[in-house]
């Protein structure tokens, strides 16, 4: 049965015949598969290949494409089922990837330079005088404390709707130097929203960081403050305490001297009953009403980006306050902002009717996209929106002197 292993396949072996014996077979002579021994393994047969299915003939296609020169016909089948734009286009349009080929014409037909330039999200923000072409910008050597070069918010916060964001400015984007500005902001336990916001002098080497811990100190304070025991919360206290704050972290635990990390802010308590403003330097405020910007300080006077007074080490006579009242729109801009805001006509109306609703984050990153003439600096904004009615006359009556807007009178006297 050894020998019978190895029959061609196929083969079967004869019945036995009548004596029980099985009659002489006439079988084919074994024959060994190349490269195996002989022995008792079987043959192994390969599988025969299946033959692949043709192409669609031309005359399959549609008249456009059978008329077509034969670079289109014999183009893949996305090229060939393309609109025909993209069937006559130049050939490094059709051999170029899909999202390149279904990209709008504008794209499609432009040069390569541009078609493979990096992306960006397109934007409907106007473009106010003459202006460069957006690009990437360089990233400095040797800064060991960059903050991201965006930063975008948008949330609801009791009665109040808050959105910021704080871009890098053209001027540092391409001088490699990070974002200098920053803002933050919280919702106390009170129901009064605290915002802070800070812009870094670009004179000085840390000046990004300064302006980081500033608003930062300035929560920190707020909410040491509603913990405590219920002493006034004023913008002007929490800014002298953040200021406080800012130069013991700097030198304690960075090791760098407090005026090398200079910056100015501001900051602002929010609440039911009003809001109230607290800056040192040229961060500025507004109001916005009937699509028309007030501006709540004034405007210092002398060269732009100059700055009589800064933060750690203002003295209490540089601290300006104002108070807004239940103002229904609340701005908080650095100079970068401002100063667009007070030139530009166009802008003021164009970034009104944006900010007459409350935004998303990335809604309100889009409003500095504005490319204005001669705007190089950061930019950054924090709009607060108040959403609840007034409170009624008792309960909304004027603070007594000294008592911030978050404070609430027990009557104790």
């Amino acid at each position: 049965m050894k020998f019978l292993k190895r029959l061609w396949p196929g083969t079967e072996l004869p019945r036995p015949a009548g004596n029980g014996r099985a009659a002489a077979p006439c079988l084919p002579e074994p024959v060994e598969e190349l490269g195996t021994p002989a022995g008792d393994e079987p043959l192994v047969h390969e599988p025969v290949p299946q033959a692949r299915p043709a192409p669609p003939e031309p005359g399959d296609a549609p008249a456009e494409v059978r008329n077509a020169p034969a670079e289109v016909r014999n183009a893949p089948a996305e090229v060939r089922n393309a609109p025909a734009e993209v069937r006559n286009a130049p050939a490094e349009v059709r051999n170029a990837p899909a999202e390149v080929r279904n990209a709008p014409a504008e794209v499609r037909n432009a040069p390569a330079e541009v078609r493979d330039a990096p992306a960006d999200l397109p934007t409907d923000a106007p473009a106010i005088g003459r202006v460069s072409a957006a690009s990437l910008g360089v990233l400095g050597t040797g800064c060991r404390l960059r903050p991201p070069a965006v930063a975008v918010d948008g949330t609801t916060a009791g009665i109040f709707h808050v959105a910021a964001a704080s871009i890098m400015g053209a001027g540092h984007m391409h001088g490699g130097q990070p974002r200098q500005d920053a803002y933050n902001v919280m919702l106390g336990r009170s129901g009064a929203l605290y915002v802070a916001i800070a812009d870094g002098l670009g004179s000085r080497q840390a000046s990004q960081l300064g302006a980081h811990l500033f608003t930062e100190s300035v929560l920190i304070a707020a909410a040491e403050a509603e913990s405590a025991d219920g002493s006034p919360v004023t913008a002007a206290l929490l800014l002298a305490e953040a200021s406080v704050r800012t130069a013991r972290v700097l030198t304690e635990a960075y090791r760098i001297e407090a005026r090398e990390a200079a910056c100015v802010g501001a900051v602002a308590v929010l609440s039911a009953r009003g809001c109230e403003l607290a800056r040192i330097g040229d961060v500025a405020g507004f109001t916005l009403a009937g699509g028309e910007f007030a501006e709540v300080f004034p405007v210092e006077s002398g060269f732009i980006n100059v700055v009589s007074a800064t933060l750690p080490g203002e003295r209490p006579e540089q601290v300006e306050t104002a108070e807004l009242g239940l103002a229904e729109i609340v701005v908080l801009g650095t100079d970068g902002l401002a100063n667009d805001l007070r030139n530009s006509a166009a802008l003021r109306s164009w970034l009104a009717g944006r900010w007459r609703v409350p935004q998303w984050p990335f809604a309100m990153g889009d409003t500095l996209r504005y490319r204005r003439q001669g705007s190089h600096d950061d930019r950054t904004a924090v709009v607060v929106w108040r959403t609840a009615a007034p409170p009624s006359t008792e309960s909304s009556a004027a603070p007594s002197a000294g008592q911030g807007p978050g404070e609430a009178d027990d009557g104790t006297g």
